[in-house]
Formats: C-alpha cells, structure tokens, sequence
C-alpha cells in the first residue's frame, strides 16, 4: 500500500513538472516571437527648400503720445476702418482698471440680454442643473478636438442657462428682474465711459487696413517699391542696417492685401523653381500654416544667393506680426502608404524572362515589401519606396494594378520571424 501511494505521489511529480515545463515553453515562445502589427495609412510629406525669408508689406505706423498705460483696441490682423479707435492712452493705471470693468459691463449686458431674449420662464430646477451640465460638456468636448467654430454661441447658451438656474433657486422668475439688471448695469456703463474719457486719449486709424500691434521700424525700410530690383546681397544689406522706431508708436496698419516673401535661397535650389508658379510656403514658428503665394520674380546671380520673391493674397491677418521666419518652400508633395521603418523588408525572389529564341533564363532579385495579415496568414505585398523619413517609409503597391496589393487600413506585420503564408493567428 506504501509503495503503491508512493508511486502515485511520484507520477503526480511527474506529470505537473511536465504540464508546467509545457506552459512555460508556450509561454516564451509567444513573449518571443508574438505577432506585432500596426495599420498602414495613406499620409503625404512636402519636399523642398528650407531658409529664412523676410515679409515685406505696405504698412503705415500708427503715432499718438506716449504713454505706459496703452490699450490696444483692435485684435492682431483685424481689419479697421479710417478713424476707428485703435489704441486708448491711460494717463495712469485706473483708467486700465476702469478700461476692464467696462468690458466686463458690456459683457454682461450682451448675456442678459441674450438670456431675456431666450425666455426666462422655466422653473424646472433638475432640468436647469442637467442642462447645465450638458453645456459644460459639450464646451469641454469642443476644447478637447480644438473646435472654435461656435465656441461664442456654446458660451452664451451656458451663461443663459446659468442666468436662469440662478433666477429659479432666487425665486426672481419675472423678466423684469433681468430687465432691471441691464438698467442697472447700463447707468453704470455710462458713468464709467465719462469718466474714462477725462484721463485717456483715442488714437484713431490715419486710414483703412489690417491691424498689428508689432512695429518694428522697417515698415518704412522695406517697401514693396525695391521688389523689382532687390537682390540678397541688398536684402540682407538692408537688414543689417539700424532702424529706429518713434517713440510714440502704437501699432502700425498693412495698408494693401497683397503681401510678400522675399526669400535668398543657394543658387542650386533656386534654378529648380519656376518663375510665375505657385508654391506652398510651410511656416513653422511664429504662424504654422501653409500659405499659396506666386514665384513673381527670381533673380539668380552668377554667384553668392540667388532670391526667390513670392506674392500671396490671402493669410495676411496672419502673418501682421511677422517680419522674418524660417520657411520650407515646398516643390513636390509626396503622397503614399505610411510605414514604420521596421516594417519594410527585402527577400530574394527568382523571377523568369523569356528569350526571342524560345529559351528561358532565371535570374534572383532583391524585392522590396511588407507582410500583412489575411485572415489567419501572412502574406507578402511588394512595394515601391517614395519617401524616406526619420522614423518611416512612405510606399506605393509594386504593382497597382493588382487585386491583391498593399491598401491603405491593412494590418502590416513588424515581428521579425514571419514568412510569407505563416499562420500568425
């Protein structure tokens, strides 16, 4: 009976070291060797010249006095009329103080009136509180996928629907509660403009344009009246030069919509451009964006730095503080199939040709492609490389025309041991 149980206890032995020496191999081998994917997306790059350019633009100072109280009236690159209040003067810091409680008055009569003119008569307090709710969420959501595009009207149904809590748990349902609040808040708006008026000065728009706050002192230095003859050697003469700026400046106006990019590029660069096309200019710093401005004039030395001068009619509010940026002009956009750089491999495949005189030779070429996943297999797609990045491939199908070639969406594999028709799940 001993030895019996004794050989039961030694079998158990055996069979779990067996059980547990057979889940860790699987074990290992799937930490090792597990199946690694990511999706293929279509994704375009912009090749070209990168260098620094200078904006040159009409543009006029605006002077009034100096002070060191200045409001800005205008936003940067709004467009303003001839005589229209850009810039109030404060002789000292009340009358920012006041300037502030002013806004905050106008502010809140807009949303009064706002509230009043969307009805006030609802007393349903649990609906008013999800209501609520629901407004600071979708203002949340709007921020979080950057979203402005009603981000005012998203503001004032909040703020009414906050007006109308309030006048629900005050037990003020009456509209004339709200209409004695925008009496209110009126006679004390008009009270705060008379005063404002005896210690502050207006500085008005000597003439129609696009507002900025940044002056610099070349605004009458580089002038779109040296465009026809500028080179880079003068460009960058002209640059290099002090300038001075009044000491009573407050801002100066871009007084024409066209404006231009005066750019020296290496003479190499500069013979690939074409005089009269349009080029995509990708500004990265101060203002990202890319901006569709005409080549009008390449002047190309013999030697030295050859410069580019480029003409755009739109964007303008966006670039009014800008005086020299680092660019990318681009000459070709590449569109392909984006991949990690892992994902890309070569394999030997032997491919046959066929001779006139009937007889057939063999040959082994290096092929170019990825493995993605069908269904349960790899599978191999050759594919032509576009683009090479710091971290990927932008590829093209070897052979479009095929029903089976590398989309965009499909699962491509990054495990290193794979092969073409492997089981991989």
């Amino acid at each position: 009976m001993k030895q019996s149980t004794l050989a039961m206890k030694l079998m158990m032995s055996v069979l779990v070291v067996g059980i547990l020496a057979y889940l860790g191999f699987y074990t290992v081998t799937g930490w090792s060797d597990g199946l690694v994917t990511t999706t293929a997306y279509l994704y375009t790059v912009n090749e070209g010249v990168e260098c620094r350019g200078t904006v040159i633009r009409e543009e006029q100072v605006i002077s009034g006095g100096e002070s060191s109280h200045t409001d800005l009236i205008p936003s940067e690159g709004e467009r303003v009329g001839k005589g229209q209040t850009v810039a109030i003067l404060y002789s000292d810091s009340s009358g920012v103080s006041t300037r502030q409680r002013i806004r905050t008055l106008e502010a809140e009569i807009r949303q009064l009136e706002y509230a009043l003119s969307s009805g006030m008569g609802s007393t349903d307090v649990t609906r008013l509180d999800g209501d609520v709710l629901a407004s600071i969420t979708a203002l949340r959501a709007m921020s979080a996928r950057d979203d402005l595009s009603t981000l005012e009207d998203a503001a004032l149904e909040l703020r009414t629907r906050v007006f109308k809590r309030e006048d629900t748990y005050g037990d003020k349902r009456e509209e004339g509660h709200v209409t004695a609040l925008i009496a209110t808040r009126r006679a004390e708006l008009e009270g705060l403009d008379a005063s404002l008026s005896s210690v502050s000065t207006t500085i008005a728009a000597p003439s129609a344009g696009t507002f900025s706050g940044v002056a610099d002192g070349y605004e009458s230095v580089l002038t779109p009246d040296l465009l026809p003859s500028l080179t880079a050697e003068e460009l960058d003469a002209l640059l290099s030069q002090p300038v001075t700026l009044p000491a009573d400046a407050v801002g100066k106006l871009v007084t024409s919509s066209t404006w231009y990019f005066a750019a020296p590029l290496p003479i190499d660069a500069a013979r690939a451009l074409v005089e009269g096309d349009t080029y995509a200019i990708s500004f990265s710093h101060d203002y990202f964006g890319l901006v569709d401005m005409e080549l009008i004039r390449l002047d190309v030395p013999r030697e030295g730095e050859a410069l580019a001068l480029f003409a755009a009619r739109t964007n303008l509010s966006d670039i009014t503080a800008i005086r020299q940026q680092s660019v990318d002009v681009v000459t070709r956009q590449v569109e392909g199939i984006r991949i990690p750089r892992r994902a890309l491999r070569v394999r030997t495949e032997t491919v046959s040709t066929k001779h006139e005189d009937g007889t057939e030779t063999e040959t082994e070429v290096q092929v170019t492609g990825v493995y993605i996943v069908i269904g349960t297999r790899a599978e191999w797609q050759p594919v032509e490389v576009l683009h090479t990045g710091d971290s990927f491939y932008l590829v093209a199908p070897a052979r479009p025309e095929d029903a089976k070639r590398l989309r965009e969406g499909d699962e491509v594999i990054l495990s290193s041991d794979v092969h073409h028709g492997k089981v991989v799940r």
